[in-house]
């Protein structure tokens, strides 16, 4: 596979990189920026150990495909990689999503299943959003981490397990740490090798690279025959923040395919969130993905309004972000969103 070769080569001359390594597995792109190239060659250096590595980086940057990239260079090449969004779990179940359980262990239980540590024996299990996982499961998790064997949920059989675990956040799991909210020991478990991916705002050498390929792989999916973008396109292009990363850019430039009359893109293709972000930054729900609880404070309050009570939620919190959630009735990643949006400083 291309990707793994171009991420493979240790160097190469810049014209020829600048040709190439837009080329993408999936929605991951290689840039030229200093920022990624390091990123990568910390990859392909601790792929062939069997250390556990911790990717942290913004949301829509890629963190799976460079986990990915960690296991296709392994000694465990050949056997299982599993993702799992621990985000996505729901909290009463997580333990038999990892784990396993027997039948009849909880209600609803009505068959074995085994978890996703057994599924991965030999292989890579990629844990993505761990820092979502409640204290319980993080307890559970260390064990089986130290102790390589895991026990299903109601079972009394403890299994050996032989994985490479590779975890994955968009929070800061040091402060969570401080805060309480995540085990030290499992940190410390965790972070033998950390790998930090910049958010493609921070390589703005890059973005021309990815807007070329989004465009040639949009131009594919759609039928259409787009040949570039004109200079106030571009402009508007490089500029934006794009907090969702290469996620968000696709999206808006396979819009932006879709949405244009001639053979360029230009900048009516764009919606006006992109085209005036000083303005969307007071319609919270533009960026914050999380639905807000209808029992929470926020969920009738103008931007200003909302932004002054989250200031003073924090200050009575004592600037705990995890209580001023709770506060707040939402949950800790919407009021790191909410943060965020309206660039509160703290």
């Amino acid at each position: 596979m291309l990707i793994k070769k171009l991420l493979a080569e240790p160097e190469r001359s810049a014209a020829k990189q600048s040709k190439n390594t837009f080329y993408s597995n999936g929605d991951f792109i290689i840039g030229d920026s200093p920022k990624i190239k390091y990123a990568i060659n910390l990859a392909r250096k601790v792929a062939p150990t069997d250390m556990s590595v911790i990717i942290s980086g913004e949301t829509g940057i890629g963190k799976e495909y460079i986990a990915r990239f960690i296991h296709e260079n392994s000694l465990r090449k050949d056997k299982p990689f599993l993702a799992i969004d621990c985000g996505a779990i729901p909290k009463e179940l997580a333990n038999s999503e990892l784990f396993g359980h027997i039948k009849g262990s909880f209600t609803g239980a009505i068959s074995d299943k085994i978890g996703v540590f057994q599924k991965a024996d030999g292989g890579t299990l990629f844990l993505d959003e761990i820092g979502n996982l409640s204290y319980d499961v993080q307890l559970k998790l260390l064990r089986a981490i130290q102790e390589r064997v895991v026990s299903r949920l109601g079972d009394d059989k403890h299994r050996n397990i032989d994985i490479r675990i590779i975890a994955a956040t968009n929070e800061d799991l040091n402060y969570e740490v401080k805060e309480n909210n995540f085990r030290e020991d499992l940190y410390h478990r965790l972070n033998e090798f950390k790998i930090a991916l910049p958010p493609l705002r921070e390589r703005p050498e890059d973005i021309k690279v990815f807007m070329s390929y989004f465009i040639e792989s949009a131009n594919k999916e759609l039928n259409r025959n787009i040949n570039g973008v004109t200079p106030e396109a571009e402009s508007i292009i490089l500029n934006y923040p794009w907090y969702g990363n290469l996620r968000e850019l696709k999206n808006a430039i396979k819009r932006a395919v879709l949405m244009a009359e001639g053979e360029s893109i230009d900048t009516e293709c764009f919606p006006s969130e992109i085209l005036h972000p000083e303005i969307n930054e007071n319609q919270p729900t533009a960026v914050v993905s999380q639905e807000i609880n209808d029992n929470s404070k926020l969920k009738h309050a103008s931007s200003e309004i909302e932004k002054k009570l989250i200031i003073e939620t924090i200050q009575e919190a004592g600037y705990n972000k995890s209580k001023a959630a709770k506060i707040l009735n939402i949950d800790r990643k919407t009021l790191y969103n909410k943060i965020k949006l309206y660039d509160i400083k703290l």
